[in-house]
């Protein structure tokens, strides 16, 4: 039998809550609901509240769902606002030029070394971006500079220019007596063992609708391969990685929730990320790049900095 949470609103709320409510398809909106009505719930017991307004039911309902949803809540919180960060640089070159390009640099606090520093020196990077020379592209090739100036011999592989084919589900890698990585033959064969000899790797990829981009999926579904029978891996522990993703959305944390999934998934296979670069603002009339159709980052040196002192983070 279903729980029913009743709640009564004042204001804005009622209006607020339906037009959130709306967003989803019929199959799933019931459950969307009441989990937003059971936060919102407890929200208002927590502050003595009796009635809920607007601005507390985009609360609960942030506690409830990924923050990709943040342009809802941005067009409904305020949609003038909201219309001249995200919709007039699209229309306008002077409000294009003006987007905060922002980059935050999240790194592990209380590192352990896995390795010793003097080992550490074998980079690869792989970028998942199709752009070369866009804003991926650039932070990766800034972070590979911070490494190579730390002593670093670097590598980068773009990821849209090699034959890399889709995992096919066969599950022979996962058997006993196979002693190969992938029945896929094509140019992952040679990444494979490009990442068994790194000491540290760099993952960049941009952020389309709401999560990492295709050709960053295909190559951590072809990681699988590296799982081996009974959980058993092809991958020691010690390398360390950093991950790179980037968004066209002007707000900083809207999508960490999908770096932390890659890191994750990284982390399944014992490689552990210990810098982290999420960049945002890429995004408008000339869709992040310039005029020489180069990233805009080009344009914010200080923000570009940080992905070589993340680089140098890496291997020193």
């Amino acid at each position: 039998m279903e729980h029913k949470t009743e709640i009564q609103f004042k204001g804005d709320g009622q209006a607020v809550f339906d037009k959130i409510i709306s967003i989803w398809p019929p199959i799933i909106r019931q459950r969307r609901k009441e989990k937003i009505l059971l936060m919102l719930s407890l929200l208002m017991q927590s502050r003595k509240v009796k009635k809920a307004r607007g601005d507390l039911v985009i609360e609960a309902t942030r506690l409830v769902v990924p923050k990709s949803y943040d342009p809802l809540f941005h067009m409904i919180e305020n949609m003038e606002k909201f219309k001249k960060k995200m919709l007039d640089p699209f229309q306008d070159k002077a409000a294009y030029n003006k987007i905060p390009i922002q980059v935050k640099r999240w790194k592990k606090v209380d590192r352990k070394k896995t390795r010793s520093a003097e080992a550490q020196k074998n980079v690869i990077a792989f970028c998942a971006s199709p752009r070369r020379n866009g804003n991926t592209d650039l932070l990766v090739e800034e972070a590979l500079k911070g490494a190579h100036d730390a002593g670093a011999k670097v590598e980068k592989v773009m990821l849209q220019k090699i034959k890399m084919d889709h995992c096919i589900g066969c599950r022979r890698c996962k058997e006993p007596d196979y002693d190969d990585i992938c029945v896929i033959k094509d140019e992952m064969a040679g990444i494979y063992q490009k990442i068994i000899e790194a000491d540290a790797l760099i993952i960049g990829f941009p952020i389309y609708t709401g999560r990492e981009c295709a050709q960053l999926c295909t190559f951590l579904d072809r990681w699988d391969g590296y799982e081996r029978y009974m959980l058993k891996s092809c991958l020691e522990p010690g390398r360390v990685a950093m991950v790179i993703g980037t968004w066209g959305y002007p707000y900083i944390n809207t999508y960490d929730h999908v770096i932390e999934s890659v890191i994750a998934t990284l982390n399944l296979h014992k490689v552990e990320t210990i810098e982290a670069l999420s960049a945002c603002g890429f995004e408008g009339i000339l869709h992040g790049l310039d005029e020489k159709r180069r990233g805009v980052i080009l344009r914010h040196p200080k923000q570009l900095k940080k992905a070589y002192a993340a680089g140098r983070g890496l291997v020193t």
